[in-house]
């Protein structure tokens, strides 16, 4: 780390002056949830960020004509550097994040349900639980605006970017008493392929962000 930091030291002492507010916190709010952030500026060219998010968001939809009840959860950390060209609020963003975000679905159904090719009593079914989990470190790239760098204190940022989080990981369990049935297990993984395939667009995410700033 120490050798990375000597690399870095002559591209920051020479990059260009130092904004007179080195330092800045943000109340972020966007597709990564809600965020607090802090961020130092090295030079009129270059900043480092870190980023902690975390909200749960719950939602009702369809999946596989099967209704579940979701909850998004997210909880990650960010280390980004940002990239200013033109010395200006325009940024370019290179980062990585410490990914715990997943989707918890559970279906408590009310009817025959087909699972794969059979269609199943519900009491046989018992409760669908589904988890969706990414890699644990994905990395992304962004452009935004920062215009808190303009004004004394106070300013607003908004960020534009691509998380590149791999290929989502579906859990597809049943507790009903059926499980350990072969035909049944079966089926319930042809279901589980079905669920994965309907989510594998999810491995690059795009996000925007808003942020509060105040600058110090």
């Amino acid at each position: 780390m120490l050798r990375r930091l000597g690399v870095l030291a002559p591209f920051v002492a020479f990059a260009g002056p130092a904004l007179a507010q080195d330092h800045a916190i943000a109340a972020k709010v966007g597709a990564l949830g809600l965020g607090v952030e802090y961020t130092y500026t090295f030079t009129e060219l270059l900043s480092l960020r870190a980023a902690i998010y975390g909200s749960q968001y719950g939602f009702r939809a369809e999946e596989s004509d099967i209704e579940y009840d979701f909850d998004l959860n997210w909880d990650s950390l960010s280390v980004a550097v940002d990239f200013h060209p033109l010395k200006s609020p325009f940024r370019v963003t290179l980062g990585v994040l410490r990914n715990d975000n997943g989707l918890d679905a559970q279906a408590r159904l009310s009817g025959p349900t087909q699972i794969g090719d059979t269609t199943y009593p519900p009491a046989a079914i018992g409760t669908l639980s589904a988890d969706v989990s990414f890699d644990d470190f994905s990395t992304f790239v962004g452009l935004g605006w920062d215009w808190s760098r303009k004004h004394e204190h106070f300013g607003l940022s908004f960020d534009l970017g691509l998380l590149d989080q791999g290929a989502p990981r579906l859990g597809l369990i049943s507790d009903g008493p059926l499980n350990g049935v072969p035909q049944f297990d079966a089926d319930l993984e042809a279901e589980r392929v079905q669920l994965q395939d309907d989510l594998d667009s999810l491995d690059l995410f795009p996000f925007a962000t808003l942020g509060f700033v105040y600058r110090f």
